[in-house]
């Protein structure tokens, strides 16, 4: 059929024959499946060449390190930014405004500024090395450039927000004399400064692009092979088989699908990107709104980035600093990620429940064994991942046999086999995704020297026990805006770094266990993606979509509310991260007190239940949550005893009600 005859048709035949003979969806057939909008150029003729050229050599040098040949630190992390610059800067234009033509002179100026100022460095590795790391006049020059370039890369690709913070900080170094009380110190000079951001490994070079370096590109890579494998495709039908048919259907379609690839990609924006060309128009087609079909996206897209086994990367960014092994932080983050999408996913369905929404018929949908007998065999190699991080493989040898995994199970079948384009496009997508993000860490790296080398974390830590008064629960509240505020525009990984380095210790030193932690800050830090004014996963939906920013934006927060409360829980209950050493009773208190507050808080987002709710019943909801946070068992009985009563309360209601009408 061709492909306009496709689009034409209705719903209810968005669906062919597959090899099996059991139908799956045909995604190219839903009308408005289109690429998200981007904010870089179209590049065409010798620079959309010069671009595939690069990138490709950017994967093949990452690839072959990461499995065959591991470089030194001060050579693998400049010669992976060289690539990361250079491609940025032909890919990202100085104003946002010229998306239209190629790179000019300018961009192609700061590109040789940026891959010779960065590869200088790992050319002259050795050199500096024996010269115990003092700098020459020429490495003070090239320091010079370097980040200049740096902070130029990151205002074209994340905004000004991470170029004004990083050069606070930069700065800070400098006017250290002149502050006053805790924040004064001796200052430092210019070379000094260049020395430790552009020569040391605690600097731009430290670990946020060791991180981008090595694990981050890596599960990029694997992430952009699945997707050209047709693993995309699978997970969207498989939730269509599992949830299609109940209200709501589309939209719990969008939830299980950018749940199961967000796992692996770990980014809000690109895995809205990626799936919700598909969703959001089949949304919006049952009755959704524009901006609620948006916010539903934005939401499980950014949930993927707390669901084991990636979380973004940040998985074994946690295991390393916390010093413990990847298997103990990735098993922690299940249950609060259970809990945070059982919040959303029963909040769509009371959504669809109160707007009387049906599902799409189930011979209109694929079936579950259809789906797993024609492309099953794809999700494969995602188990090959997870079975070789928990036999305790290194993370890039896993991602680097997994990557391979890919192109050898997907040749199993005919229909999923990737020739050589497939895979040269793999990695043209692999090192495009990964430019933003490790420029974001470039960026950061600003940030985590200056903190280094003035000391400025502790203070940092020392003024957020001081201001809650050494009371636990302002020192949350403190903590979860200090990781939200420093986090607005930036990758996962980048918020995880700076949090992980200014906010956690503050908890620890409070007795919170570190593990919880670190969680705590990194749920508030990804919550930025769905947060305005910078909720970039909410506004890549809205564009998708068509609706407001602004509306995709606020409802993408009151969906996601389960995002800003699950952490508060779970540093009071820790045993939902820490289950595996925890008591049989508190473990079941705390999965009690957990699935209480899904309830609850799905409730308060709707305002709805089996009916309508009125506000003291509402406001019973909000009473029943802070009980919940309490660690007395009196307050937990109270707590759901309340919760019940509501429940029972409003169920009876309804059977009353529509028996009263029968008669």
């Amino acid at each position: 059929m061709a492909r306009e005859d496709r689009k034409s048709r209705k719903p209810e035949e968005w669906t062919r024959p597959d090899l099996e003979g059991e139908g799956i969806i045909d995604l190219d057939a839903i009308q408005g499946a289109r690429e998200a909008p981007s904010e870089t150029r179209e590049l065409t003729g010798l620079w959309s060449k010069l671009f595939f050229v690069v990138a490709i050599l950017s994967s093949v040098f990452h690839f072959y390190t990461a499995g065959y040949r591991p470089l030194p630190a001060m050579e693998q992390r400049p010669v992976h930014l060289a690539f990361m610059l250079f491609l940025g800067f032909l890919l990202y234009p100085t104003l946002r405004s010229e998306k239209a033509g190629n790179p000019r002179l300018l961009d192609i100026a700061f590109a040789l500024a940026g891959s010779v100022s960065s590869g200088y460095l790992a050319w002259n590795y050795l050199d500096i090395v024996m010269r115990g790391g003092f700098p020459t006049q020429t490495d003070i020059v090239m320091g010079t450039i370097f980040c200049i370039v740096v902070l130029e890369a990151a205002r074209r690709t994340m905004g000004m927000f991470l170029v004004v913070l990083s050069a606070l900080f930069v700065g800070y170094l400098f006017v250290g004399p002149w502050m006053p009380g805790v924040m004064g110190h001796g200052g430092f000079g210019f070379e000094r400064v260049i020395r430790q951001m552009y020569m040391s490994t605690e600097g731009v070079f430290g670990v946020a692009i060791g991180v981008s370096a090595t694990y981050v590109y890596l599960f990029v890579l694997f992430g952009a092979f699945l997707q050209k494998s047709g693993t995309t495709s699978f997970f969207t039908n498989l939730a269509f088989a599992a949830a299609g048919h109940s209200p709501g259907g589309p939209a719990k379609v969008g939830i299980i699908a950018s749940g199961m690839m967000g796992m692996i990609q770990g980014s809000s924006a690109a895995n809205v990107a990626s799936t919700g060309v598909f969703t959001i128009p089949l949304m919006k087609r049952l009755g959704f709104k524009g901006y609620f079909a948006a916010a539903v996206e934005a939401v499980a897209s950014c949930g993927g980035q707390f669901l084991p086994p990636i979380m973004g990367a940040s998985a074994f960014i946690m295991a390393e600093y916390l010093q413990m092994p990847y298997s103990q932080v990735a098993l922690g983050a299940i249950l609060p990620a259970a809990l945070y999408y059982g919040a959303v996913y029963l909040q769509v369905h009371l959504r669809a429940r109160k707007l009387g929404m049906e599902g799409i018929a189930r011979d209109r949908l694929p079936r579950v064994k259809g789906v797993i007998l024609s492309h099953g065999h794809l999700v494969l190699p995602i188990f090959l991942l997870i079975g070789m991080l928990m036999m305790g493989f290194t993370a890039l040898f896993s991602a680097f046999f997994s990557t391979i995994g890919v192109v050898v199970i997907s040749a199993l079948r005919s229909h999923t086999r990737m020739g050589l384009a497939d895979i040269a496009d793999a990695m043209v997508l692999g090192a495009r995704n990964t430019i933003s993000t490790a420029i974001a860490c470039a960026a950061v790296g600003f940030i985590v020297g200056a903190v280094a080398l003035s000391g400025v974390g502790l203070i940092f830590t020392q003024s957020i026990i001081g201001l809650a008064d050494g009371s636990l629960l302002p020192a949350l509240l403190l903590a979860a805006a200090a990781s939200l505020f420093l986090s607005f525009g930036l990758p996962t990984t980048s918020v995880y770094i700076i949090t992980a380095t200014l906010v956690a210790p503050s908890l620890v030193e409070m007795g919170v266990p570190p593990l919880v932690a670190h969680l705590f800050c990194y749920y508030w830090g990804g919550v930025s993606s769905i947060t305005p004014p910078v909720a970039l996963a909410a506004y890549v939906g809205a564009g998708i979509a068509n609706a407001s920013v602004m509306k995709s934006g606020f409802t993408a927060m009151r969906l996601g509310m389960a995002a800003y409360i699950v952490p508060f829980i779970f540093v009071y209950w820790p045993s939902l991260v820490l289950w595996q050493e925890a008591e049989p009773l508190r473990l079941i208190a705390a999965l009690g007190g957990g699935l209480l507050t899904v309830v609850c808080m799905a409730g308060l987002g709707e305002r709805y239940l089996f009916r309508a709710l009125t506000i003291p019943k509402l406001s019973v909801l909000v009473v029943s949550i802070v009980l919940i946070m309490h660690p007395a068992v009196w307050a937990n009985v109270m707590a759901a005893a309340m919760v019940l009563g509501i429940f029972m309360f409003e169920y009876l209601g309804v059977r009353v009600a529509a028996r009263k009408s029968a008669v």
